[in-house]
């Protein structure tokens, strides 16, 4: 990864470059960056609120965190013209995004700040026709544009032509490394790191450990592998025997399990699920007459609970369904059309966490392994909006406008 003191040394290339190297894991092919020294990870981070520097840890397998990104952007006028621009339109989790964003680009129509209807693409995986997607919505006017990006890269002269004509361009959840693009997210290295000290805790340091990953190539699935083998890596007794791919859809996750399980007889003690595919998981353990593991996740599917209470899982998920990512990603994108600069190009944030010691806050009897719903519990902000106030200076406050989470 490339870490620059701010936007113009990025564009001029004038960095520091960590030493990049191509390794595999289990057949996936991904970007290894030598850890920067401390030196350099305390200059990268002064530019982070302290507050938040906590949340940092790794940051450089997630994407670049550049100083002062937008410090000569300045925001179109409303009634603003809200676009999305995905990559995968294929899971309950993607549709909630889109639900709560049509639903926040109402909200702001309401108030005269936006036109009614928001624009979405889909590219299904293409990250190709993602940027031609991307390039035709800069060129029709979207003002705003919100995106769950299919690649750290491949959308970055997309992002900056986007840049370069004033419209503002997020990245939910899934960071770029495009300098002229704006991340919000919580640091897949983190979720990645604590997945692996979980797992490793509950087995005593011994026994193998499968990957389900979500889709290929992006930043998310690069940086939450990387900082689970990181992690186990230090137990000599535990072990990453597969590295899957179920796109963030249980039924492919279910398909990809049930083949890894045919050819691999070994015991496998835990999966480590980056969202969607923890029931999917279990219930191909359980096909293939094989003990289900420990499973963890990354979205809290009401299915996952059901499952999770069915079957007396060890089990944990983080909190962060799409409808609430999408809201928080849409509270910096208000910060900057109010005309208020971020002090860095990445925004991450902490989530909550489902354990058992706090299950029945979110579990409801009504809940089934059908279930397409969320357990979100009832506050459906991942953090109070306030918390991204220290990301920002100048400008008018974002306060002045109101939305509310829906979903």
């Amino acid at each position: 990864m490339i870490f620059c003191k701010d936007r113009e040394t990025f564009k001029r290339g004038v960095c520091a470059l960590a030493a990049m190297a191509l390794f595999s894991f289990g057949g996936v092919a991904a970007s290894k960056a030598a850890d920067p020294s401390p030196e350099d990870q305390k200059k990268t981070l002064s530019a982070v609120p302290a507050d938040a520097q906590k949340y940092y840890g790794g940051y450089w397998y997630a994407g670049n965190v550049v100083a002062d990104p937008f410090a000569d952007w300045k925001p179109h006028a409303p009634p603003w013209q809200i676009c999305h621009n995905d990559s995968y339109l294929g899971n309950s989790w993607r549709a909630n995004l889109v639900g709560e964003l049509k639903a926040l680009t109402k909200q702001l129509a309401d108030q005269g700040l936006a036109k009614p209807d928001l624009i979405v693409t889909n590219s299904n995986g293409d990250i190709n026709l993602e940027l031609s997607q991307l390039k035709a919505q800069v060129a029709q006017g979207c003002d705003i544009i919100m995106s769950y990006p299919g690649s750290a890269t491949g959308l970055c002269s997309g992002i900056k032509d986007a840049y370069d004509k004033g419209v503002l361009f997020v990245a939910i959840d899934s960071p770029v490394t495009c300098p002229e693009g704006l991340n919000v997210a919580t640091n897949p290295y983190y979720r990645g790191q604590f997945g692996g000290e979980w797992i490793a805790k509950q087995l005593n340091g011994k026994g193998n450990v499968i990957v389900m990953n979500g889709q290929p190539g992006t930043a998310n699935t690069v940086a939450q592998e990387t900082g689970l083998r990181q992690t186990v890596a230090s137990d000599p007794g535990m072990k990453v025997v597969g590295s899957l791919f179920g796109m963030w859809t249980g039924s492919v996750a279910k398909s990809e399990v049930l083949k890894f399980l045919a050819t691999h007889p070994e015991p496998v003690a835990a999966v480590f699920s980056t969202g969607n595919m923890g029931v999917g998981v279990g219930q191909a353990f359980e096909q293939s007459g094989r003990p289900v593991p420990i499973i963890t996740e990354v979205t809290n599917l009401c299915s996952l609970l059901a499952y999770w209470k069915e079957k007396n899982l060890t089990a944990y998920t983080f909190v962060q369904d799409g409808g609430p990512m999408a809201y928080a990603a849409f509270i910096p994108a208000l910060h900057m059309m109010a005309g208020q600069k971020p002090k860095v190009s990445t925004i991450f944030m902490p989530l909550p966490i489902i354990t058992a010691d706090n299950f029945n806050d979110y579990y409801e009897p009504s809940m089934t392994v059908q279930s397409t719903c969320f357990a979100n519990g009832k506050d459906l902000h991942l953090v109070p909006d306030e918390y991204f106030d220290q990301f920002f200076t100048g400008g008018q406050p974002r306060a002045q406008v109101k939305i509310v989470p829906t979903n």
